[in-house]
């Protein structure tokens, strides 16, 4: 199938291995997602550049009539750049557009038909602003998916409860860089800011994400 031609359907079995909205990614499909990877980079490029440039320009807007096509969407516009566009300014040219769409779903009682880790990547660009208002959302939204997880909660397993406690960690983590800074100091390079010294200290511990 030629990129152009890339449905919902491939960019959701791509990512979590399945086009079930609620089926569980075995954990060798989650391993692959938050750590750096070149081939699984070149993957997503090779598979997706196409479709990730036409959502981030408005020509997919078709898919925003369907909750699979949102998720596929917030894929491609906030997931993907960040692994094909790694350390430049394109890595976050998606992101006001899977804002518009995570917030637009974030108080919409959707959640039952969701799996956790397809909610969590629905609330990843609220978690990725860098606005205090918005990281305020983040951390509300990921609070809810811990406490829908919680170990108490009928069919839960230990799994599903400490991954979305490590979810609800990772939010507060982001907020409190906003807080600390007002923006995440590990972009500056990419979009060319000026890191202050306090940043710049930062960063040299090890700072970001």
């Amino acid at each position: 199938m030629h990129q152009s031609e890339n449905t919902p359907s491939d960019v959701l079995q791509f990512w979590f291995g399945s086009t079930d909205l609620g089926a569980m990614p075995s954990k060798e499909v989650r391993s692959r997602w938050f750590q750096r990877s070149d081939d699984f980079d070149r993957e997503i490029e090779l598979r997706f550049s196409s479709a990730i440039g036409r959502a981030i320009e408005g020509k997919l807007s078709n898919w925003e009539s369907s909750l699979d096509g949102q998720l596929g969407l917030i894929l491609l516009c906030d997931q993907f750049p960040r692994n094909i566009y790694r350390g430049s300014a394109q890595a976050f040219a998606g992101d006001p557009r899977a804002l518009k769409i995570s917030q637009s779903m974030a108080d919409v009682d959707w959640q039952g038909q969701l799996g956790l880790h397809q909610r969590a990547i629905f609330g990843m660009p609220l978690e990725h602003s860098e606005r205090s208002d918005i990281q305020r959302q983040s951390v509300a939204y990921f609070l809810r998916l811990r406490q829908d997880f919680a170990r108490d909660k009928p069919g839960v397993s230990p799994e599903d409860t400490q991954a979305a406690e490590s979810y609800y960690r990772f939010a507060r983590a982001h907020q409190d860089v906003i807080e600390q800074f007002g923006r995440y100091p590990h972009r500056n390079l990419a979009l060319g800011r000026e890191s202050t010294p306090a940043e710049q200290q930062w960063l040299e511990q090890g700072g970001g994400f």
